[in-house]
């Protein structure tokens, strides 16, 4: 463990949060772009929710084995690696203007940037930052969020409704290379314990799985469950499953290709005594929870920060720079909580802060619900997002510490990887479901409306009942389609009035879902166990020149 105490420690930490922030500016970027992306490229929200997916997504299938891989190279040039890459995709996405393009190519090289700034980030600060200071390090790495995440949506609102869409992503390229740069000059390099071999096969099936999974997930509600959706728009290379969803099929084969990954890890740990997915974390009973724990609090925040942003600029129509102040609230108190939890409740246990944590994101979960309306927000509706964001705050600077205390130093540093692993996995089964339920919810409500399928024209009932699902559009978008199907005052009226409460039902059941899954929190963090005291023992890590 590295103890030296000079002003290089102050750069070091600098540096890692400049990195951290940088990584979540990114995604809180793209979420408040959502409203001025929809219009840019003229989709729907679906697109704009895929997008968002991507690089969550990609980082899932990369980050346990960029966790080996910082053990090879260094935790620093991994972080330089990952700074680098983040930069060029930044550039991409200002420059490209195909959607497609960005969404298969552009985005998938931000999730490589996480899949090597995350585990880098938490293993430099599980070795820099001995016993109790580590959970320190993980509070300001959990405020570098929530600033970014406070910050962010802000400026980035305020420079959507001032400015071209652009000058955001600017920003973002500008973090990166400031990033670039403090990792390359701040971040001292330390010695690692190599592994034998990198294992090629497992992170092959891994990568792969998991993409498979997950965007079989994505696609559900698009492409339909079992059988194929009237209308969807199946890939060329997907057409040969059908009537068969493609979806369904996805998630089948990703099953079949992890179950195999699981079996090639154990083989691979019994032969060289270690895995990209260590097996003896998760039989440790306070590690799984732990991970469990950090599971749920970023399926929460994945899938709320979708469904709030899209509720606020699409569904309610608010300015960019509105939603971005509700944002900033939330993260606020997400910043506040992050730091001050570890330091005025240290006498509190990691089970009751956890339980605490969830009770007030259940409670956050129902304002929220009781407080929306078709066209408006009432005022509790702030109070809701503070205390969403407050138990955001209280969890993040639990959750590492509960994981890294529960394992030895190396498994510690490695463990970096599967956290940011399960962090994005969260992120994206969130987005997934949230986003999910959402879109189903209001989709169901317009086609189950008796006067429309009756009373409306013939043909936008049979435009209606041949699409694969009714598009999430804002009331401008509506307006559009009311014009090219001739509708008369009553009818134009009346399909204003049902989307707008299509679309607040859908946002309740949102809510309804982050309420019973604090609930199952509240359950899951009864098990977590009494941390053991940790003793500072001799460093095992020694400095290194300069790769």
């Amino acid at each position: 463990m590295d103890k030296t105490k000079d002003n290089k420690t102050s750069w070091l930490l600098i540096a890692l949060c400049l990195a951290q922030f940088t990584l979540s500016a990114d995604v809180a970027n793209l979420s408040i772009s959502t409203s001025a992306l929809v219009t840019v490229f003229q989709t729907d929200i679906s697109s704009i929710q895929f997008l968002g997916s991507v690089q969550p997504l990609v980082g899932a299938a990369f980050m346990l084995s960029a966790s080996i891989l910082g053990l090879i190279i260094g935790w620093r040039r991994l972080l330089i690696l990952g700074t680098s890459i983040g930069l060029v995709s930044t550039i991409g996405f200002i420059t490209i203007d195909n959607l497609t393009t960005i969404s298969l190519f552009i985005r998938p090289l931000a999730g490589i940037a996480s899949a090597l700034i995350l585990p880098a980030v938490l293993a430099l600060v599980v070795a820099h930052f001995p016993g109790k200071k580590r959970a320190v390090g993980f509070g300001l790495m959990a405020a570098s969020t929530g600033l970014a995440a406070a910050l962010i949506p802000l400026v980035s609102g305020w420079l959507h409704d001032s400015t071209q869409w652009v000058w955001p992503f600017v920003i973002i390229a500008i973090l990166y290379f400031l990033s670039l740069i403090s990792a390359i000059f701040w971040i001292r390099p330390i010695h690692t314990n190599q592994p034998a071999k990198f294992d090629f096969l497992g992170a092959t099936l891994g990568a792969i799985s998991t993409v498979t999974i997950f965007f079989g997930l994505i696609k559900m509600p698009y492409w339909g469950l079992f059988s194929v959706l009237n209308g969807a728009n199946i890939p060329q290379w997907l057409v040969f499953v059908t009537p068969l969803s493609p979806a369904l099929f996805l998630l089948i084969l990703g099953s079949i290709l992890f179950g195999l990954f699981l079996y090639q890890q154990t083989r691979f740990e019994q032969t060289y005594g270690y895995a990209i997915l260590p097996f003896s974390w998760l039989k440790n009973r306070c590690s799984r929870t732990g991970f469990l724990i950090l599971s749920l609090m970023y399926l929460v925040l994945g899938g709320s920060s979708f469904v709030v942003v899209t509720y606020l600029q699409v569904a309610i129509s608010l300015s960019t720079s509105h939603s971005g102040g509700i944002i900033l609230l939330f993260s606020a108190c997400m910043i506040g909580l992050s730091i001050g939890t570890p330091l005025l409740f240290k006498s509190q246990s990691a089970k009751r802060l956890c339980q605490i944590g969830f009770c007030v994101m259940a409670g956050a979960g129902v304002i929220l619900l009781l407080s929306s309306q078709s066209t408006s927000i009432l005022i509790p509706f702030y109070l809701g997002m503070a205390l969403l964001g407050a138990s955001m705050g209280i969890l993040a600077s639990q959750c590492p510490v509960i994981i890294t205390t529960a394992l030895g130093e190396r498994e510690a540093e490695q463990s970096g990887g599967l956290q940011a692993t399960v962090r994005n996995i969260g992120l994206v089964l969130g987005i997934s479901l949230f986003g999910g339920i959402n879109q189903w919810t209001m989709d169901h409500n317009i086609r189950s409306n008796h006067e429309i399928t009756t009373y409306f024209p013939h043909a936008f009932v049979t435009d209606l009942s041949q699409v694969s699902h009714v598009p999430y559009v804002d009331d401008n978008r509506l307006d559009v389609l009311i014009e090219h199907y001739n509708l008369d005052l009553h009818q134009a009226n009346y399909l204003h009035q049902s989307n707008a409460n299509a679309r607040l039902l859908g946002f309740n059941m949102a809510m309804s879902l982050l309420t019973f899954t604090a609930l199952l929190g509240c359950f899951v963090s009864t098990r977590v166990q009494k941390q053991p005291t940790i003793t500072t023992e001799k460093s095992t890590h020694s400095l290194i020149p300069s790769k």
